[in-house]
């Protein structure tokens, strides 16, 4: 790796860190994460090893030929050097992002859209075909199964939640832990999301819009066949 070649190079010319470092117009430190594949040179670094130690760049850059030496009256023209340094740099930019991809596909759950959820008066999910939403593993706490993914139809939660945005709702019935927060609820098959307050006195459920052009939803359990509290609001996503 390059980390070795930089350190059998040092080791060779018999310098410590802070000595090449002094003489590369680095920190001591920046050595240190260059040798141990933390880091790579800048091209102005790779500039300097060729300058000051009179170092191979094919050998530092591929580990093949020679430490040191020259490279061929053509091939040893700083043209020559700054295209070979910029190569290499290239393809270790495209390896970091490649394994970062990979690694953020790995790191994430799918979840499908399931259906729709009124912002406005309770309306029955409609199932049709929907998106897939990829969300990180680090966001999902406890069960997968406890999260549902819906999209909104209507425009009483804006502007906090607009038409057509995608919501994930972490199942809750705690009514109590809750009050307040943006939930979703059903009331006799109907669903809706809505700020949730409980009316203790009267003994009602009370779902608050955003938007001011929606007046409040009164609910009385005692007349409706199922008023279940759905869960809250945990994830929002907006296409832009």
């Amino acid at each position: 790796m390059l980390g070795d070649r930089l350190k059998k190079l040092r080791e060779t010319l018999q310098l410590t860190q802070a000595e090449m470092a002094g003489k590369l117009e680095l920190q001591p430190s920046a050595i240190s994460q260059m040798e141990n594949n933390r880091t790579n040179p800048s091209l102005d670094t790779f500039l300097k090893f060729s300058d000051s130690y009179g170092v191979n760049l094919h050998w530092l850059i591929t580990g093949e030929g020679s430490m040191f030496g020259a490279e061929g009256e053509g091939k040893n023209s700083t043209e020559h050097k700054l295209t070979k340094i910029r190569n290499f740099l290239n393809e270790e930019l495209l390896t970091l992002v490649k394994t970062k991809e990979e690694l953020e596909i790995q790191d994430c759950y799918e979840f499908r859209v399931s259906g729709e959820i009124a912002a406005g008066l309770p309306a029955e999910s409609v199932d049709t075909s929907m998106d897939l939403i990829n969300v990180r593993r680090g966001m999902i706490h406890g069960k997968v199964a406890d999260y549902i993914c819906l999209r909104v139809n209507g425009h009483s939660m804006e502007p906090v939640v607009s038409h057509n945005d995608i919501v994930i709702i972490r199942s809750s019935q705690n009514w109590d832990q809750l009050t307040g927060q943006i939930c979703a609820l059903r009331i006799d098959g109907a669903i809706t999301l809505k700020r949730l307050t409980l009316d203790e006195r009267r003994k009602l459920i009370v779902l608050v819009s955003i938007n001011e052009e929606y007046q409040p939803i009164l609910i009385d359990p005692q007349e409706h066949q199922d008023v279940t509290l759905i869960g809250t609001l945990c994830y929002l996503y907006r296409k832009m």
